[in-house]
């Protein structure tokens, strides 16, 4: 990392440093940093939009899990924290626009989807990291967090009208009734679909292999069949 570089993730752990979520911490901004460089190593890409959209993706995430109303978007307020910093160090205005470009797209559960090459892989890293061994740990650190279920499976056409806004990949209203089984339902089988690049899409197909068997022999062993 260069000096601007280790400057930008200095005010991403200044920004993180009060959040309780360790689903959401550094330690998931620098993995997911480590898979957006691993799948841009072979792209004809600018790797510093990608570095700095990727350390500052995130930083906004305390304002949304402290709201309650359910309406704060944490990938547009941490574009809106990352604006006036930026400018600081004296990136200039289309780079800007760029980098806030992948951080407000980054996320599933909204309408905002990425265009750019960049903003197309800092969207994959991030959600590798809901899959796989590292997805099964986020998972159940989620629940823990927001007293969600270790298991429940219900009628997911009924839970998308009742706690997905009518649609499967719709924003949770509800965090207590979701699951990581109703996670997969609506979300994590889906991945493939979703992601943009060769690269992140071969490295899901392992990781939801893992997941999927996790999730099953989990459900097994709660209804006592193992």
């Amino acid at each position: 990392m260069n000096e601007k570089i280790k400057k930008i993730k200095q005010f991403a752990e200044e920004c993180l440093s009060h959040d309780t979520c360790s689903a959401h911490n550094m330690d998931h901004v620098m993995r997911v940093y480590n898979l957006a460089m691993k799948i841009a190593e072979k792209e004809k890409v600018d790797k510093e939009i990608i570095q700095v959209a990727v350390l500052l993706h995130d930083i906004g995430g305390p304002r949304e899990r402290n709201d309650h109303t359910g309406k704060v978007d944490h990938a547009v307020e941490s574009a809106k924290m990352a604006e006036p910093f930026l400018q600081q160090l004296g990136f200039s205005e289309k780079r800007i626009r760029h980098i806030l470009d992948c951080i407000i797209t980054h996320r599933y559960r909204s309408k905002n989807r990425p265009v750019s090459v960049e903003a197309k892989i800092v969207f994959d890293a991030d959600k590798l990291e809901t899959v796989g061994a590292i997805g099964v740990a986020r998972g159940f650190v989620w629940v823990g967090k927001n007293n969600a279920h270790i298991y429940r499976k219900v009628d997911i056409e009924k839970y998308s009208k009742e706690n997905l806004g009518g649609k499967i990949n719709g924003r949770i209203k509800d965090k207590t009734k979701h699951s990581p089984h109703l996670n997969w339902e609506t979300k994590d089988k889906y991945i493939l679909k979703y992601l943009y690049t060769k690269k992140a899409k071969a490295l899901a197909r392992e990781r939801l292999k893992y997941l999927k068997s996790f999730l099953s022999k989990l459900e097994r062993e709660i209804k006592g069949k193992e």
